[in-house]
């Protein structure tokens, strides 16, 4: 029962995101912000509850498992926090990185959650049924209304390249993958397009690890030698048409964000240990133009430089621990893919793939852009993570058989 209601808590939660009725104002709301953390964390928080006291041992074990993985994580969120609570009640500051520390609790409260589960495999389920049925509405707002979900489109993309490159004997797969690709694109962000590029290079990856292992001698070398050509062909392709086409790509305002990236630099440059210790607005002002409607005060669109401006290197330290065990997880789940040799074995791996997929797009979003400091978009990045690394741990814990290795047919891999 506490799993459906998690289920409808991230119903609720995807429709936010999306906002399909209120043209992407209401995400930023304090309302918005409001239900989403009352009502995920409620929901989590009463399902722990409920596994505290029917499995207090499989609980207990998750949460130390927990900790010594994500520490890095508890301790930065609660450094945010922290901050932010001087920065609210000491300072009167409204602009507070409380957001941002609310937000990384739902790592810790949505991997548990998926870990403690009497069935974890079936509320993953539930919830890649829920980011596929997103995914879906924003293509949809997005054709239909032009609406960019500029730093929502991490959810998209990796859904997207995914269908492209699992083609095992399904055609269909190809032309939908090639569309849904293409729909991201539309949105004509250069945070898209380097989405777009880093999941294609992960894909790619997995064939040329899955090729050296896997095929004849003869056969890898020429399938390599083949794809370095490919690949040169393509990174010259991208070459030619941004130099030809430069002034027709997105500026990305570049002015702008130097101004707010000296600005960040300068204030970690003052204060290079534990920066502002989180106690100041996340919001700068800035001069070089005018807003005609709006303010002069604005985040400084970049996640990780405010990480660092007011964390210092403490700050920069624990996230960097904690994008390290990340690509640890995406690391090992591609070895599984090209290591295991049935369909059985290779299946739950290839949604923990999409996850990782996620988490490395996300990154590239939230390295030019503010998105974490909504905690409605925390709850996708950070309770991402959480079931990524819950799923991972119930995949190693169970202890799947891997096949002996054989080769492929050409034209299938392990992502097929």
């Amino acid at each position: 029962m506490t799993e459906i209601l998690i289920l409808l808590a991230t119903l609720v939660a995807s429709l936010l995101l999306i906002d399909p009725f209120f043209g992407g104002a209401l995400v930023n709301t304090p309302f918005a912000k409001g239900v989403v953390l009352v009502l995920c964390v409620g929901t989590l928080s009463f399902h722990l509850l409920g596994r505290a006291v029917t499995a207090p041992d499989r609980l207990g074990k998750a949460i130390r498992d927990m900790v010594a993985q994500w520490w890095p994580l508890l301790l930065l969120g609660a450094f945010i926090l922290a901050g932010s609570a001087y920065a609210i009640f000491a300072s009167d500051i409204k602009e507070s990185f409380l957001g941002m520390g609310l937000g990384m609790l739902f790592l810790p409260l949505m991997g548990l959650a998926v870990a403690c589960s009497a069935h974890p495999m079936r509320l993953v389920k539930g919830l890649a049924a829920l980011h596929v049925l997103m995914f879906l509405t924003m293509v949809g707002f997005l054709i239909a209304t032009d609406k960019v979900f500029h730093e929502r489109m991490f959810l998209a993309v990796p859904l997207g390249v995914y269908f492209l490159m699992a083609r095992e004997g399904r055609l269909w797969q190809w032309p939908l993958g090639l569309a849904l690709v293409a729909v991201c694109a539309m949105s004509f962000k250069n945070t898209t397009f380097l989405m777009i590029l880093a999941t294609l290079a992960a894909c790619g990856l997995v064939w040329f690890i899955q090729v050296v292992r896997r095929y004849q001698r003869l056969t890898a070398l020429l399938l390599v030698y083949a794809g370095i050509i490919s690949i040169v062909a393509i990174v010259a392709g991208l070459i030619y048409a941004w130099v030809q086409y430069n002034s027709k790509l997105p500026s990305g305002n570049t002015i702008y964000r130097f101004e707010m990236y000296d600005i960040a630099w300068q204030r970690f440059l003052d204060s290079p240990v534990w920066g502002t210790l989180f106690a100041e607005a996340t919001v700068n002002y800035f001069t070089v133009f005018r807003v005609a409607q709006g303010t002069q005060n604005l985040p400084t669109h970049s996640d990780i430089l405010d990480i660092m401006a007011h964390g210092g290197m403490i700050g920069l330290l624990l996230w960097g621990m904690v994008v390290w065990r990340m690509m640890s997880i995406v690391w090992l789940t591609i070895r599984r893919l090209t290591e295991a040799n049935s369909e059985r074995d290779l299946r739950p791996w290839r949604w923990l793939f999409v996850l990782g997929l996620m988490q490395v797009t996300a990154v590239i979003t939230y390295a030019v852009n503010p998105p974490l400091i909504n905690p409605v978009v925390g709850f996708w990045v950070w309770g991402g993570m959480g079931v990524m690394w819950a799923l991972h741990r119930h995949l190693e814990t169970a202890a799947p058989v891997v096949e002996p290795a054989k080769p492929y047919p050409i034209g299938k891999t392990a992502l097929a």
